[in-house]
């Protein structure tokens, strides 16, 4: 009975620091996005950087994609 009656009594402090936690951070939150008034720019996170980079390698790769189709289709049309 003992066991039980401290197993009662750490999962309902455990429980209450839990919910306590929760609410001070949608507090927080809110309060955050109430003093933001202007979108900014999203930031690189550290966990982004492999993201950022397959994006800017996709995008170089699409540019010069693009270049070597119009200097084909420059060198077409000089050979006529």
């Amino acid at each position: 009975m003992r066991g039980f009656l401290a197993f009662m009594i750490i999962a309902g402090l455990g429980g209450g620091l839990f919910l306590w936690q929760k609410r001070s951070e949608h507090e927080t939150d809110a309060k955050q996005t109430s003093a933001q008034s202007a979108p900014t720019p999203r930031p690189i996170y550290e966990h982004d950087w492999a993201k950022h980079s397959l994006d800017t390698t996709h995008s170089v790769i699409d540019q010069i994609k693009g270049q070597r189709k119009d200097d084909d289709l420059k060198d077409a049309v000089g050979r006529r």
